[in-house]
C-alpha cells in the first residue's frame, strides 16, 4: 500500500485515532444493515445540493464524492479511493482500491482521476496545463506528467517540484466520472450527484430542509447505517435543541465542531455526548491586509497585536480546551511545528509601534498622523458567533487604546467578495478581517496556513503578502524532499510569522462534536470530523 519513502511519512504520520474503537475493520457480513437511518444536523447553507457547490461538496464527501485518501485526528493518511506510494516526494502512484466502481456499476478507474484533472484545467485550475488570468499573471502547472498505467487502475503524476504535502492535498481531491461528464456541455443534477461512495443521492428538498442518502449496492464495502438524512438548519440554537430532543443523532460543521458557546449545554445534558480532538484548524484569525491599506505598515500590525486581550478571546470566545496561542500561529499539532512566542497584551510595546509608525498622540488620548486618526474597518462574517464576538473584543482593546474600529459585519458572499481572491477576482479589499481557517486549508499547498497569508493564492491569500522573503520560504517548503528539509523551513515560516505578524491567531482550540448518547465507536476525520465514510463502517447503536 505505501512502498519506500517509509521513513517520511513515519514520520509524518502517527496511529490511527477512532473515537472509541481502532481502526475500521473488515466489511459486515450480515445482509441487514444494523442502524437502519441517522439524521446529522448542520447548519451549512446548501442551496443546490449538486457537486460543485463549496458546502454540499464538503457534505457529500461522506457519501458520494469520495477523496482519494482521508488523514486520521493523530495526522495520518490512509487510503480510501486509492492507495499511494512514492520515493522521494516528487513522483506519486495512485492506484484505485480494489472493487470501487460508480454507482452505475462502472468501474472506477486511474482514467477518471486522469479526466478530473485535465477537467479542473478547462476551468481554470493549474494542475497540467499553466493558466493565465485576467490580469496576465501566469500560474505554473503543479504536475509536469501524468501517466496511466497499462490497466488503468494507476496514475503516476510527477509535481513540478518535490511536495511532502501531496497527501494532504488529496484528502479533498473528488474524482469525476469520465463516462458520465466526457463530451457533454451541460449536465443534468442527477449526472452532477453522480458518485462512487458508500451512498447514492436519493432526493433533496428545500422546503423540508433535508437531503438524503441511500446505501449503495456498487460499493465494496457495507456500511452500518441503511440511510443519512442531513437536516438544515437556520440556527445553531434549534439544532442543538433537536439534538437534545433526539430529533438528530449528530451535529456536523465543516471542521469546526460545536461552538464554544453550547458545549456546556450539551455536557449537560444526559442524551449528548461530546468528543474533543487535537485540533489543527485555526477558528479564529485576525488577518491583515498587507498590500495595502494602513495595515501595509507592519508597525501598525505589531501595535494592534499588542493590544489585545488574549486571554478575554480565550476565555470569552474558545472552549474550556482553549489555549493562548504563539506568534508563529500554527497550533501544536501541525506537522513541523516550531515552539515561537505566545502572544500577550504589551501596551508598551504597542504604543512604541505606533510612535516607529509616526504616529502621536493628541490632546484627547488618540493616535493621529498628519492630523488623521488611526482607523481601520474589521471586517467579519455577521453569522459566525464566534466571529461576532471576537470583533467586539477586538474592537474594546483597540479603541481603549486609542485608536478606532469601524465594525463591518458581512453574509457570507459579501464577505467572501472583499477577503478572498476567488471571490474578488484577484481585488481583495478589505483592510483586516476575521477568519476561521480550517483543517483543510492549513494543511494545502505548503501547509502552515500558507495559502491564506500568500497573495499570490488563486482561491484564498487574504493576507495579501508578496514579500520575495515569504515566497523563498515557501520554495524551499514545497522544494523539501525529507521530513527533515519540510521541517526546518516550515520553521522559518513560522519565524517569518512571528517577525512580521501578517495575521494572528486569537485562540487555540480543540474540535469537538456532539452525538447522541445512544451512538458509539464513532471515528473522527482530521478534514471532515463526523462526516466520513469510515464513521458509517464504524459507528454503533448502543
Amino acid at each position: 500500500m505505501k512502498k519506500g519513502f517509509a521513513l517520511l511519512l513515519a514520520a509524518l504520520t502517527a496511529v490511527i485515532f477512532c473515537a472509541c474503537q481502532g481502526t475500521p475493520g473488515p466489511a459486515e457480513t450480515q445482509a441487514g444493515f444494523p442502524i437502519d437511518r441517522l439524521v446529522i444536523g448542520t447548519t451549512a447553507q446548501i442551496e443546490t445540493a449538486l457537486n460543485g457547490e463549496y458546502a454540499y461538496d464538503m457534505l457529500s464527501s461522506a457519501t458520494t464524492q469520495l477523496p482519494l485518501v482521508w488523514q486520521d485526528t493523530e495526522g495520518a493518511f490512509h487510503p480510501l479511493l486509492a492507495s499511494w506510494k512514492t520515493e522521494d516526494a516528487a513522483t506519486w502512484t495512485f492506484t484505485v482500491e480494489p472493487g470501487m466502481k460508480w454507482e452505475d456499476g462502472t468501474d472506477v478507474t486511474a482514467e477518471d482521476i486522469l479526466f478530473t484533472l485535465q477537467y479542473q484545467d478547462q476551468s481554470g485550475s493549474a494542475n497540467l496545463v499553466d493558466q493565465t488570468d485576467a490580469d496576465g499573471k501566469v500560474t505554473k502547472a503543479k504536475y509536469r506528467s501524468a501517466q496511466l498505467s497499462a490497466d488503468k487502475k494507476s496514475i503516476t503524476l510527477v509535481l513540478a517540484s518535490p511536495n511532502i504535502r501531496e497527501l494532504a492535498n488529496m484528502t479533498s481531491f473528488r474524482t469525476l466520472p469520465k463516462h458520465i461528464y466526457e463530451g457533454k456541455t451541460a449536465l443534468t443534477d442527477a449526472e452532477k450527484r453522480f458518485g462512487c461512495g458508500p451512498y447514492r443521492f436519493v432526493s433533496y428538498s428545500r422546503d423540508s430542509g433535508t437531503i438524503t442518502f441511500a446505501a449503495s449496492e456498487t460499493y465494496p464495502q457495507q456500511p452500518r447505517v441503511r440511510e443519512l438524512v442531513y437536516r438544515l438548519f437556520n440556527n445553531t440554537d434549534t439544532m442543538v435543541l433537536a439534538l437534545q430532543n433526539g430529533d438528530i443523532d449528530m451535529i456536523w460543521a465543516y471542521s469546526t465542531g460545536v461552538d464554544a458557546g453550547v458545549q456546556d449545554i450539551l455536557d449537560a445534558s444526559d442524551k449528548v455526548d461530546l468528543i474533543s480532538v487535537t485540533a489543527q484548524n485555526v477558528p479564529a484569525v485576525l488577518a491583515f491586509n498587507n498590500a495595502r491599506g494602513p495595515f501595509a505598515d507592519e508597525n501598525l500590525r505589531r501595535a494592534v497585536a499588542g493590544v489585545l486581550n488574549y486571554e478575554q478571546l480565550r476565555t470569552y470566545v474558545g472552549s474550556k480546551y482553549s489555549k493562548i496561542p504563539n506568534t508563529g500561529f500554527v497550533p501544536t499539532s501541525t506537522v513541523g511545528y516550531k515552539a515561537t512566542a505566545a502572544l500577550k497584551t504589551d501596551l508598551p510595546a504597542a504604543e512604541a509601534a505606533m510612535r516607529a509608525a509616526g504616529y502621536s498622540k493628541n490632546a484627547a488620548g488618540r493616535w493621529e498622523k498628519n492630523g488623521e486618526p488611526f482607523a481601520f474597518t474589521l471586517t467579519y462574517r455577521s453569522d459566525r458567533a464566534n466571529q461576532v464576538s471576537c470583533a467586539e473584543l477586538i474592537k474594546t482593546a483597540v479603541e481603549a487604546f486609542g485608536g478606532s474600529v469601524t465594525l463591518e459585519g458581512l453574509d457570507a458572499a459579501s464577505y467572501n467578495a472583499k477577503t478572498s481572491n476567488t471571490y474578488s477576482g484577484n481585488h481583495i479589499t478589505m483592510e483586516a478581517a476575521l477568519y476561521g481557517y480550517t483543517s483543510a486549508g492549513m494543511g494545502m499547498g505548503n501547509g502552515l496556513g500558507s495559502i491564506y497569508v500568500d497573495g499570490n493564492h488563486a482561491v484564498q491569500g487574504g493576507c495579501q503578502v508578496f514579500d520575495p522573503a515569504f515566497g523563498a520560504i515557501l520554495t524551499r517548503m514545497s522544494e523539501a524532499g525529507t521530513i527533515e528539509a519540510y521541517t526546518a523551513a516550515a520553521g522559518e515560516l513560522q519565524d517569518y510569522y512571528a517577525a512580521h505578524l501578517p495575521l494572528v491567531a486569537l485562540y487555540w482550540d480543540n474540535l469537538t462534536y456532539a452525538v447522541s448518547s445512544s451512538l458509539s465507536s464513532l471515528t473522527v476525520d482530521n478534514v471532515f470530523g463526523l462526516n466520513n465514510v469510515n464513521n458509517w463502517m464504524t459507528v454503533t447503536k448502543k
